[in-house]
């Protein structure tokens, strides 16, 4: 099947990012299996190419990795996610910023790791 994947950015996207998650794969550890440069995870993932080719040859690129049908990444998916906390006014407090920040550096360190 010959697709310009250009022209479903926004669902691609959005099926990368559902597929991560049931995956449990971070920006960087996919980039690291798939062999794709971080910042251009982040342009697909953002739904902000603007090059054809080079869009298509890393979508292909995933496919292949992971064994990815064109259904799967071209048809739009329904993310159900858990009801959403309350939103709290004030924000976080710095503490709890700090531990995040800690954590996602530790995921990132450990997607390093991951082969």
């Amino acid at each position: 099947m010959n697709v310009n994947y250009l022209d479903y950015q926004e669902t691609i996207s959005k099926n990368i990012i559902l597929f991560m998650r049931e995956r449990g794969y971070s920006r960087l550890s996919l980039s690291k299996l798939s062999g794709i440069a971080r910042q251009e995870i982040d342009q697909i993932l953002s739904a902000q190419n603007t090059d054809e080719y080079i869009y298509d040859a890393q979508i292909m690129k995933i496919k292949q990795k992971f064994d990815l049908t064109d259904d799967y990444i071209l048809t739009a998916t329904e993310i159900n996610l858990l009801p959403s906390p309350p939103i709290v006014d004030e924000g976080r407090s710095e503490l709890a910023q700090e531990m995040l920040d800690g954590l996602d550096h530790i995921l990132d360190i450990y997607s390093m790791h991951l082969k």
